[in-house]
Parts: structure tokens; sequence; C-alpha cells
């Protein structure tokens, strides 16, 4: 196994550069064929907790969970229902919550097996298992399939009348908070039964459809099939659970499913209309389905398939052999996960996705709302799986009506004269949830969670553009969370404060205005004023949400040159973990959009937090947000460090991230680190499409195809030594296409057809083009260009008698000039104090010196034909 620990010994290096050896001598063999991105092993899955977190093949089509181990005398089968809760009332590491539904066994008794291969293939989304035995080629394909809402699997062997098998399902953790029985009849077997605390009712079916030999059912549950040719095996699952507001608003446990259908007839109906299908069938629908999300997005470093196992794989990294294949595979399997996962009219991925194993898993597998829950989204959008969003907003809308409760009650506590009578206090955000609850207000975070919540919302029209969407379900609960907030924020010194104020998880608690909340109260009130103008609403409380917004305050800038997470706070580390695994005063720059290009001094300002948090944490959620955080400030190199460290001491072999060490399984880094590598390869959230923003050199030649923009624009791009050879856009929604990249303005714009098409530009880097609907616009021939380096250590001498203020910075090689810039406390955009500066030094004066408390300064490079450098040299200024 995988420890990020424990190094790996001599011999096992030894052994992985040899395997290497042997891979650089079939490259060309490999190359010539058509690259496979898949998850691979020469042997099964250990029958154990460490196997399944470690070793087994995770499978899902919303409805269900499956990890499959691949075993040969037996194979196992382990089935998650994301609604099985026993209860929810522990507190600590592992507690009752989310239940392991079913393990599923099926004996074979192969003891002598040879050529094994285990393999999860990701381009089809089918997994399968081989290996010879005594002259008999034996094979197990296994798809979970989101239309038919069942898992398939089809057994075969090479010889006719040499397949037998037993197939026993059994339920885990049978006791006082677990009923339940397995019965066989025929060609089905049945396992049915009741978690107590919710009175869930559960039930799978599994049926047998053998070509050839014999079936017997037992007594035992179990049905036995004998020297048959082939067999397919159907298993549907499924429960009473409802996605229903009833469930929210109901306190008593026993009666929140009150009133809704047993699983029996649904699960008989799944099973039935399956069965009328051939495999054949069914695998063509599921890939149908499957494919057509996965193919939308294609990420390619150039490769080579390499011919070792995934376990090595995973354990050589980084290798230069490997490392660009498995960076490729991690990227599609965060995709590939969420397909699994999150699909409409299924619950949304918990903590573990759609997948546990234990009676006590991690924090129950719930719903956290103060990141956990936001990283499963991440990629949602970006990379094109707008759709799978649905998933939570149905469960989102089935909660809420227990949060407009909640905000009537919070409004009433926290600032009663805002209080509307008739209950109209929109609704307020939780920390945590589960398919059952939704408890009420905790210290560990603020309310900022609420506005994160309907940051994903309007993210989901920004990127789809559907007006629709927008005027029925987006700005609805934009709308009634800026109602929500506009009551609950209080007059502090001029600004409007959230009291009482939590930074996510950090120690200080219960304050006032961190940064967590006024930057989502900011975001949320924005947008939602920007949702009213497209949609020509005059709601009664939007002249307020207009009168409050500047109000918000949602960015301080410390003595450190900081963001500030706490207003109380001065220096980067006077509170709190400095390097805590949360960067919650950061979440205006990513996933929001406060902090972007046309803030510059903010943005200089997230760079000085993102480089003390440092690299300290071991978190894999906390690494995979640092990512996409880095790449906001377009630094490639360390959003691409932060990937490296996540695939070398996070990922276990299965790919599963290991959240920080135990082993123990969060889904949440898996999701984030797909959205990052989008971040470092395409941005938008400043509504300038910005590709190859942050790009390592590790990754100097490449592409990609079809990540999803602001304004609903599929993006796609190739270059070549760090340099852009083409970019594809499609416009999907028409409208005004602004494209950022160094000597754009030069290249040369066509349509799909080659047809020429006119643009305007602004400056070398910036072009606008109006779009037509369905128009691919395509551009090559972009000149070259040439980073210009910044200058550095910026060191500031004041006199305060001549009201002077000296600069002096160590050179830039590239510098014909420099241009020197100021921000005073806390404004976003910097002023130009002087250009053509052909020194390293500068003197500022300022009759006002003295009445100033803080400026950050900042030097750029301005080279020979013009070009300013990408990032320039701060440092801040404190009043003596």
């Amino acid at each position: 196994m995988k420890n990020n620990n424990k190094a790996l010994s001599f011999c096992h290096y030894v052994l992985v550069a040899m395997l290497l050896s042997t891979t650089m001598l079939v490259s060309a063999q490999v190359e010539s064929k058509e690259k496979t991105l898949k998850l691979w092993y020469n042997e099964p899955a250990p029958d154990s907790d460490t196997g399944w977190i470690n070793g087994s093949i995770p499978m899902g089509n919303g409805y269900m969970g499956i990890n499959v181990f691949g075993g040969t005398k037996t194979e196992r089968i382990q089935i998650t229902e994301n609604s099985l809760y026993e209860r929810d009332d522990d507190r600590g590491l592992r507690r009752r919550g989310l239940n392991n539904f079913a393990e599923v066994y099926i004996d074979f008794d192969h003891n002598n097996t040879k050529s094994y291969h285990r393999e999860l293939n990701l381009d089809e989304g089918v997994s399968f298992v081989a290996y010879e035995m005594d002259g008999v080629t034996y094979k197990r394909e296994y798809i979970t399939s989101y239309p038919d809402k069942v898992m398939a699997i089809r057994l075969s062997a090479s010889k006719k009348g040499k397949l037998t098998f037993t197939l026993r399902p059994s339920i885990p953790y049978l006791g006082e908070g677990k009923s339940g029985a397995v019965s066989a009849k025929d060609d089905v077997i049945t396992l049915s039964g009741l978690m107590n605390y919710f009175n869930i009712k559960f039930e799978g079916q599994f049926k047998v459809i053998p070509e050839g030999g014999s079936m017997q059912a037992t007594t035992e549950g179990t049905i036995k099939v004998s020297e048959a040719n082939s067999a397919v095996i159907l298993i549907a699952v499924g429960t009473n659970y409802q996605i229903d507001s009833q469930v929210f608003l109901t306190e008593d446990p026993a009666k929140k499913l009150e009133g809704f259908a047993g699983p029996h007839e649904k699960v008989t109906n799944y099973i039935k209309e399956a069965s009328t299908k051939s495999f054949e069938t069914l695998l063509t629908n599921h890939q149908a389905d499957y494919k057509n999300l996965y193919n939308r997005v294609n990420f390619n470093l150039g490769a080579i398939e390499p011919a070792i196992p995934t376990n090595t794989l995973v354990d050589a990294y980084p290798s230069k052999e490997t490392s660009k294949y498995y960076e490729e595979l991690a990227f599609q399997y965060g995709r590939y996960l969420l397909i699994c996962s999150s699909r409409k009219g299924t619950l949304p991925p918990h903590l573990q996705g759609i997948w546990n194993l234990y009676e006590r898993p991690p924090w129950s597998s719930q719903y956290l709302h103060d990141t956990n829950l936001q990283m499963a989204y991440a990629p949602v959008f970006s990379t094109n799986l707008s759709e799978l969003f649905e998933s939570y907003a149905d469960y989102f809308n089935a909660f809420e009506a227990r949060q407009r409760v909640y905000a009537t009650q919070y409004i009433t506590e926290f600032n009663p004269s805002q209080l509307d009578p008739n209950g109209n206090n929109g609704w307020s955000g939780p920390f945590w949830s589960n398919p059952y609850n939704v408890p009420g207000k905790s210290p560990v975070a603020g309310f900022g969670t609420g506005s994160w919540i309907s940051l994903l919302f309007w993210d989901y029209y920004d990127f789809t553009r559907d007006k629709t969407l927008l005027a029925d379900k987006v700005y609805p609960i934009l709308y009634d969370q800026a109602n929500f907030v506009s009551r609950f924020v209080t007059s502090v010194d001029g600004v409007l404060l959230a009291k009482p104020s939590s930074s996510p998880e950090q120690k200080l608690r219960n304050t006032v205005g961190t940064t967590f909340d006024q930057q989502m109260f900011y975001e949320n009130h924005h947008n939602t004023m920007k949702s009213a103008a497209i949609l020509g609403r005059s709601d009664k409380r939007l002249p307020t949400f207009e009168e409050q917004l500047p109000l918000l305050d949602p960015i301080q800038i410390g003595k450190s040159g900081q963001i500030q997470e706490f207003r109380q706070e001065e220096f980067f580390d006077d509170i709190g973990d400095p390097n805590h695994r949360h960067s919650s005063m950061l979440l205006g720059l990513y996933p929001g959009q406060l902090i972007n290009d046309n803030t510059p001094a903010w943005l200089d300002a997230t760079r000085v937090s993102l480089q003390k948090r440092d690299h300290k944490t071991n978190i894999g959620w906390a690494r995979a947000e640092r990512i996409a955080m880095w790449a906001r400030v377009h630094d490639g190199e360390e959003a691409y460090s932060y990937y490296k460290e996540l695939l070398s001491e996070n990922y276990l072999h299965n790919l599963f991230n290991d959240h920080r060490g135990d082993p123990l399984f969060q889904a949440d880094a898996n999701y984030g680190a797909t959205a990052g590598v989008a971040e470092m390869l395409m941005q938008s959230q400043d509504y300038v499409i910005a590709p190859l923003t942050a790009l390592p050199k590790a990754w100097s030649t490449g592409s990609y195809k079809g990540l999803l923009a602001r304004g609903n624009f599929e993006v796609s791009a190739e270059w070549s030594n760090s340099q852009a050879n083409k970019f594809e856009i499609k416009s999907k929604s028409g409208g005004t296409l602004a494209l950022r990249y160094p000597n754009v303005a030069k290249a040369s714009v066509k349509t799909l057809e080659g047809k020429r098409f006119d643009f305007k530009s602004e400056g070398n880097n910036l072009i606008r083009i109006q779009t037509t609907a369905g128009q691919t616009y395509v551009i090559t021939n972009i000149p070259e260009y040439h980073i210009v380096a910044a200058p550095t250590n910026l060191k500031i001498d004041t006199n305060s008698v001549q009201n002077e203020i000296t600069l002096s910075w160590s050179a830039s090689k590239d510098a014909k000039s420099y241009k020197v810039y100021r921000a005073v406390g806390n404004a976003p955009d910097y002023e130009l104090l002087a250009a053509e500066v052909k020194g390293t030094d500068f003197v500022y004066k300022d009759t006002s010196l003295k009445a100033k408390e803080q400026m950050t300064f900042k030097i750029t490079a301005i080279s020979s034909n013009g070009s300013e450098s990408k990032s320039g040299v701060t440092e801040v200024w404190l009043n003596p």
C-alpha cells in the first residue's frame, strides 16, 4: 500500500526502475497505437478494508456505488446506497451514519490462475477481470448503467460448459440498528431489511441469466450456476427514501419517510426492464450516456501509455517516463468519479462520493458546506459536466424549506429589528447536512456557507447562459439568500458585517466580519443584482441590496501585505493557524470572481497569503484547492507543485484520495484536483477567456479540448514549447467573446470553415469577437512571446521629515525601464506613480504621507519592445 509517511525501499526502487526501463524499450510499440486512460493491475485487491480503500475499483451510476475487488477464488463486490443511514447523532471521526448496503460474493474456487489482468477503462466506462486456469480464459465485465439503473456483470469462459459459480449476497452490520434477510427463488436473490432509526426500508435484487448449464437457488439465499457457457448478473438496489422537504421538516426520525412507497416495486421494475435487454444493449445504453459526458473533454500532454500496472505507476511518481500519463489519468479520474456519483434523481456526492465500506464512516459521510461539498462540484462546470449539478440542485430544493425556518430564527436572535413579521426572511446556509437532517448554526463556520452554495447556482447559469434556468431556479435562490444576508448583517463602524461570524474551522469563532462571510455575502449580493438586471426584475428588496453592496467590505489588506482572514488581524500569523488547511479568506479569488486581473492589488495580496499558508498541510482537498488558487494568480509552477504533492503523497493505488495519511478516503480532492488542473489550462472569472494562463514548464507541449468558460464558450487549445499554436472556441450561446493571450491581436482569426473573421483588439494581448451561437472560431499564427522577468528584492526607506519614500530594487535582466505603482490601504487596484524609470531606485514624495497608514508599492519591468512583466515585486509600507 502507498504510504506517504514511509519511503519506498531500495529494492522497490530497483524494481520500479527495471519496469520503467521495460516501458522505454516498448515505447515505440505503444506509441503506434491509440492511448487509453485506464487503471489496471496484475492481481486482485486484497479482501480487506485496506484492499477496499487502496486497491478496489470504484464504479457507480448515482443509484449505487460499487467497489470491485477482482478475486479469482471469490469475487467481492461491495455496494453503497447513499440514503442508507443508521443515525446521525454521534461525534468524532468515526460516526454512525451512511451504512454499507451489501457485500456480494461470487465463488469460483479458481486457485491456480495465470495471466491475471484487472482494469478500469476510463475511456469506455467499463471494468473487467481476465485470467487463465487449466487452459480456459475466464473474463468478467462490469458496467454501472445510469439509463437502466442497474449494475450488469457478464461472466464468460473461453470453452463451453466451463463456467461454474455461486452467487451469495449478504447484509453487513446486522444488529440493533439494522435487520434484514436474504432469500433466493428461481433466478433472483432478494436482499431486504430495515434501518431502524429512520425506518428506512431497503432492498436489493440480483438476477442471474445463464447461457447453457444449470442453475439452482438454495434456501441459504444463494444461486449456483454449473457448467454454463456464460452468464449475466443484474443488480438493482433501492430504499423508500425520497428527496423531499418532508424529510427535513419532520422532527421525529421514525416519521421522516412516512407515506413514501417501499422499494420493492421500483427495484423489481429496474430488474424486469433490464432483463429484457441483452448485455450488449445494456452496454450500448450505458456507453451512450457515459461517453456523452466523458468525451466532452480531453487533456493530452503527449504521454505514452506505460506498460506497468497502476499501483507501480503511483509508487514511481514523479518519474520522467510516466508522470505525464499519471497526470492526465488523475485529471480524467476526477471527472469519472463525478459522472459515477452525481446524477439527476439521485443524492449528490458526500465526503466519500458515493462509496462507503464502513458501519462508522469518516464524519458519517456527510455533506460539509464549508468546502467539501463545494469541492465535489468544483469541476462540474469548467470540465463541461453542467447537468450533473442537477443532483445537488434537487437536494438543495428539498432542504431549503428547513433553512427558511432557521433564517427567521437567526434574524430573531441576532438582528430582530430587521425581522420580516410575515416570515419572509430568506434562507440560511448550513454547515453540514445529510440525507435526513440539516441542523442549525455551528460555530465551526460562519453564515457565508449559504452564499457559497448560491455561488454554485450562479455558476450553473453563468457557464450555461440558460435564461430559463436563471429565471426559474437560480435567481430565486440568489435573491432569497441576499434577503437573509441583508437582514442579518449589522452596521459596525460604517460597514455592514456578519455578527456572529466564523472562518471555517479556525480557532477564533463567533467573532465579527470574517473575510469568509464578507466575501461570500458580497459575491451573492453582486450576482443577485446582476441576475436581476439580466432578467429585468424589480423585486422589492433589490434597492436594499444595491445600497448594501459597497458596505459589505469584503477585503482587508494586512500589514504583511496579505488578505486578512479576521478583522482583528494585523500581521499574517496574528490569529489562528497560519498553515491551516482552509484558505477561507481567499474564496473571492477561487471559486469566486471578486479578485481577478481587474483587481491587481488584491491579486498580489492573495499571492502573499498563499505563500505564507505554505506547503505544510498534508490534507488532500487543501492541496487540491491550492492548485486552483495558485492558478488564479497565474503561477503555474506553484500550482503544479501542489498537484505533484497530491499525486505523490495522497493518491492511493486505485487513485482514491488519502485524506491525510491514515489511510482515510475522501473524494473531495479527486474532484478538486481536476478542477485545479482545469484552472491551470483555462480561466474566465473576469469574463475574459485566458487559456494557458498557469501552464507549468513540465507541460511545455500538449492540448486540451472542450473546457467550458463563462458565457458558455467551449475552449480547446494546442501548444508546443510553452507557446500556443491554436485555439478553437465554440460559442454555444452567442455574445461577445473576449480572449486574452500574449500577442493574440497579431494572430489570425477564422471560422471553422476557414473564413477570416474581424475582431477588435485592445493592445497586443486582448481581442473581442462578436460571436454567433453555434459558430466555432479558430485562432492560429499567434506570434511567439517572451516572458519579461520581474525585478526582485524591493526595499523601502522612509524619510518622514522630507515626506519621502525611497524605493530600491534588484534589476530585471530584461528591463529597459520600470514602472512604479502604489495601492493605498485596501484599494483593489494600483495607481501608476512613474513610468520609464531607468534606474533601480525611485523617490516618492507625498505631502500627506503622515496621514496614510499603509501602502503597497509594486515595481514591474518593461522590455525593449514595450512588454511588461506579468508579475512584479511588491512591498508594504507601514507608517512609522
